[in-house]
């Protein structure tokens, strides 16, 4: 399944959430998809569907809407509400004791409650959009990701770690004029090898480097962090 473009959808009217991929398309905002029934499109999920048979049991995972307390009491620490759950789908998965935060064909990542990594995933990143505007910044994770898109004119991209695969750089050279990194403190010299990578491109890119990280603090002084830059 190959990435080929974020494009309109035809279900939310969201400018640029549905991605079209070589055998379909899928709505990162509301969830809309639709597959390909070309000959070439059926080819290639057959193809893909035997390539894959050793790793589908890693990439599928079930989940609830049923929140336990622990992981509803780590979303509203940062201020995730009822509407967000619903509208960006998070859920629980029990056999994982993890908050799912993304779960698109291929991919999932959720924030583990169990021993371990803080972090669980499987499959291929995907490229996520948050909320509409004409600045794009790009933070580490989802939460950070919806709390920033609540801020004005602005569409927010979770790396899901701390580097920019090509495919993105690619897409901010062909959608993107204004482009703002904003890691998590221990990473600020990773935002600013990527900041110089984009400028020596021509994107007006700068880099936002704060005490906290970009979830812990509110719309109000996101705007602000914003306008500084």
């Amino acid at each position: 399944m190959a990435f080929i473009q974020h494009t309109n959808c035809p279900n939310c009217g969201s400018r640029d959430n549905l991605a079209e991929y070589s055998d379909g398309f899928y709505c990162f905002g509301c969830g809309y998809k639709k597959q390909k029934n070309d000959i070439n499109s059926v080819r290639s999920r057959l193809s893909e569907s035997r390539a894959s048979v050793m790793q589908s049991d890693e990439q599928d995972i079930s989940t609830t809407n049923i929140i336990p307390q622990k992981a509803m009491q780590w979303l509203l620490k940062y201020g995730i509400t009822q509407k967000d759950i619903d509208v960006y789908k998070l859920g629980w998965c029990e056999s994982w004791q993890a908050l799912i935060l993304v779960n698109v064909p291929g991919y999932w990542q959720g924030r583990n409650f169990n021993n371990g990594a803080k972090y669980l995933s499987r499959g291929t990143k995907p490229l996520i959009f948050y909320g509409n505007g004409d600045i794009l910044v790009c933070v580490e994770d989802v939460i950070s990701a919806i709390k920033v898109s609540k801020a004005d004119n602005v569409i927010a991209i979770p790396l899901l770690g701390s580097s920019m695969p090509l495919e993105l750089t690619e897409t901010i050279l062909e959608r993107f004029k204004t482009v703002r990194i904003w890691l998590d403190r221990d990473k600020a010299v990773e935002a600013v090898k990527m900041v110089r990578n984009l400028k020596q491109k021509g994107v007006d890119a700068d880099v936002i480097i704060t005490d906290k990280d970009p979830k812990e603090y509110n719309t109000k002084e996101i705007n602000e962090w914003l306008k500084s830059r």
